[in-house]
């Protein structure tokens, strides 16, 4: 029975048995790494990862190292023998239809192609994803239009089938809003409309003008790794340039643009007030940890960095000065912020006395705000009211820094 299925669809058996493989792999690597953790390992998988020196950097750092092709085992691999079972029985059942109608070549080319291209969404989210579930929604979609000329699958695929597919896909949308399952409902999504898309222009459109469908499926192709690569150097989230200057370029530059784009990185503000600390800048320093303090009010690393850098003004101007850039920063609320800063404040230290004694003009520094450094906004929702974490901790192993993956959707 096994032979003749083989025979009949051998590309359709050669993927589930990597899909096998691929679970069958994970479970012994699981076991391996040592049951009683509870560390679940899947080779090759691109995974959400954190630095564990930093933990507030995360992202798919092995896609911003180039490795594009984790995207495609992910989709081989499953969350359990469940989802495995599931999935593959769904993917057997469009096959069937499928694979005998394309020919061998096509029809591996639309399966891998799909498998990939599905698991963007979740990535553009900064989730990992596993699971064929998005190519078989593209076969779903390429099924739909694939009916209307082919009388034979049109049959086979009975009309009461159809919204038992489209409320299987729509059903999985309130059950991860409201009742947290981790389905990847974006590569659900977009496997439909790529099936739905190379149908209408092989069939649809493919009828009417073979060149026209050509260009077609070049575009949509064209488009989708277009994306892959935007998601391979995601200029537009500030983890991607804090994991690039900490692993790579070590960049005052990529620091700060780190936390314009994204300014509850508590790492970033500790290293940019650290390197003016350091470089002698001291104001600047102080204003950058004030304001890495008002958008992070959580962190008491950056407390105790305002703390320290507080201690290195050893003038009654530099304090001053330094009492009035509170009161720049956090404006009503600067009393309280010098009350849990638990800053030596003393008669002689404050800015209208100094007027008093008639001393020169504050130097400059006296006026520096964020926005002559970084453009961030006075307010950052979730920042400084701040929200749950959006990931749990990862699982750490110490002799790997980067070992720390944080949640899979299925």
């Amino acid at each position: 029975m096994l032979g003749r299925a083989f025979r009949r669809l051998p590309v359709s058996s050669l993927l589930i048995l990597v899909c096998c493989f691929l679970y069958a792999l994970s479970v012994s690597a699981s076991y391996s790494a040592g049951s009683m953790s509870g560390l679940t390992v899947k080779p090759g998988v691109l995974n959400v990862l954190l630095l564990t020196d930093f933990p507030d950097v995360n992202g798919m750092f092995s896609l911003w190292e180039g490795e594009w092709w984790r995207l495609t085992v992910s989709a081989f691999h499953h969350g359990n023998l469940v989802h495995l079972v599931m999935n593959v029985l769904a993917f057997w059942m469009f096959a069937d239809l499928l694979e005998p109608k394309l020919g061998k070549l096509r029809y591996l080319a639309f399966c891998v192609l799909a498998a990939t291209f599905s698991i963007l969404p979740e990535t553009a989210l900064n989730q990992s994803a596993v699971g064929i579930s998005g190519m078989v929604f593209a076969q779903f979609g390429l099924i739909l239009v694939v009916r209307r000329h082919d009388e034979e699958i049109a049959e086979r695929m009975h009309p009461s089938l159809v919204p038992i597919c489209f409320v299987s896909l729509f059903i999985c949308i309130p059950l991860t809003m409201f009742a947290g399952m981790p389905i990847a409902n974006g590569a659900h999504l977009l496997g439909l409309v790529y099936g739905a898309i190379v149908g209408w222009l092989c069939y649809d459109f493919g009828l009417r003008s073979r060149f026209g469908s050509y260009s077609g499926l070049v575009v949509i192709h064209s488009g989708l790794i277009l994306g892959l690569l935007a998601l391979m150097r995601p200029t537009w989230d500030g983890r991607y340039f804090a994991w690039r200057a900490i692993t790579q370029t070590q960049s005052l530059s990529d620091w700060q643009k780190a936390v314009e784009l994204d300014p509850s990185l508590e790492t970033g503000w500790r290293y940019l007030a650290e390197h003016y600390v350091a470089t002698g800048d001291r104001h600047k320093a102080w204003v950058t940890v004030l304001n890495g303090a008002r958008l992070n009010r959580s962190s008491t690393k950056l407390d105790d960095l305002a703390r320290f850098v507080w201690r290195e003004f050893d003038s009654a101007i530099d304090r001053a000065v330094a009492l009035d850039e509170i009161q720049q920063v956090f404006g009503d609320e600067h009393e309280a912020w010098i009350e849990r800063f638990e800053l030596p404040i003393s008669p002689a230290t404050t800015t209208t006395n100094l007027v008093e004694l008639a001393l020169p003009d504050l130097p400059p520094t006296s006026t520096v705000s964020l926005d002559a450094l970084l453009d961030v906004p006075a307010e950052v929702s979730g920042i400084t009211r701040p929200l749950p974490a959006i990931f749990p901790p990862g699982t750490v192993n110490p002799d790997h820094p980067e070992s720390a993956s944080i949640g899979t959707t299925l």
